[in-house]
């Protein structure tokens, strides 16, 4: 992985940037190859030709005409025309929009290129559907002042795993928000307790500032010092717990054809996953970010569990092979996606 990662670099930058849709890919074949499921491996089939040709579609039917958008509205805006405003606003719901549906064909895309033992995964459902019920949850979070979260990360996920498929047979997600409150209300305070602690070492250092006790460079040094632990207690160490409890309510809530799923996650393994992959990018400069992406894989398989084995003799190659291109929304508009 260590060398695939510097050929990607190198290879990207003498092709300014187009060589990234064949590396993005030959990780995933890795990826996916040192997965293994009963005894075989996962198959990844996609292409770097369908990542760049879905590109070039995003980038010239909706991303160029979006761009000229914004211009338009902003020169409405300075000519003082009322509808200027309208249009911008327009603009930004719309690009939101795109980029949930961009995610969400992203991962059909993913499934589609996704072979066992000869079978495809695949993903029904609409990404529209997906963005509309996105939007609900952004617009539920901050009118319960964020209550509303664990409810909505996990509707969404529930509409995501529903829609899953392997082969002709789809998952089943009955996952709710259950038990995750009360580890939701320790992350709730704890922001709280962030932000006010936040705004008065940020006032008590511009008092400093102000009275000639420390100069700028010196009380943002130390203002940075001591928010950095702070954040780490109050933050990290919550949500990390918050987030063990999601994905373990997740999976325990998911079958496929009679088989339950469980993960054993626990809050300081997720801290140490996040930090060794932020450590390992910052240093590289996003060179070794497929390293960081082969711990999350690895991960991921040491935690995952299934009671039983389905049978899989019932299950039938599908007629639908996906997408013929692959993930352009995400690519031009959003630029998310480790691998």
């Amino acid at each position: 992985m260590f060398s695939t990662s510097l050929l990607n670099m190198l290879l990207s930058v003498l092709t300014l940037s187009i060589y990234r849709f064949w590396g993005k890919t030959n990780v995933r074949r890795q990826l996916w190859g040192a997965v293994r499921a009963w005894g075989d491996p996962l198959e990844y089939t996609g292409t770097g030709k369908e990542l760049f040709i879905g590109f070039l579609i995003v980038l010239f039917a909706i991303y160029l005409p979006l761009v000229g958008g914004f211009a338009w509205a902003q020169v409405m805006l300075v000519s003082g025309n009322p509808l200027g405003a309208l249009l911008l606003s327009g603009l930004y719901l719309l690009t939101v929009m795109l980029v949930s549906v961009g995610l969400y064909r992203a991962r059909r895309y993913q499934m589609s290129r996704t072979v066992w033992r000869g079978i495809r995964g695949g993903q029904t459902g609409s990404g529209w559907s997906y963005a509309l019920r996105t939007l609900v949850v952004w617009i539920a979070v901050p009118l319960s002042l964020g209550w509303a979260w664990p409810w909505g990360e996990m509707w969404l996920a529930n509409y995501r795993f529903n829609n899953t498929t392997f082969g002709d047979r789809h998952f089943k997600c009955d996952a709710t928000a259950s038990g995750l409150y009360g580890r939701f209300t320790l992350v709730w305070f704890s922001g709280l307790i962030f932000v006010v602690a936040a705004g008065i070492l940020a006032v008590g250092a511009a008092s400093l500032v102000e009275q000639g006790e420390m100069d700028e460079t010196t009380a943002a040094v130390a203002f940075a010092l001591v928010l950095v632990p702070l954040a780490v207690l109050t933050m990290a160490l919550p949500s990390a717990w918050y987030r063990a409890g999601f994905y373990r309510n997740l999976a325990a809530g998911t079958e496929f054809e009679g088989s339950r799923f469980s993960v054993d996650i626990r809050a300081w393994g997720l801290i140490g996953l996040v930090a060794g992959n932020m450590l390992i990018s910052l240093f590289s400069l996003g060179v070794l970010r497929p390293m960081a992406s082969l711990r999350t894989f690895r991960y991921g398989c040491s935690v995952i569990g299934v009671e039983g084995e389905p049978d899989f003799a019932k299950v039938l190659r599908a007629e639908d092979t996906g997408p013929s291109t692959g993930e352009g929304l995400v690519a031009v508009l959003d630029g998310a996606g480790e691998f």
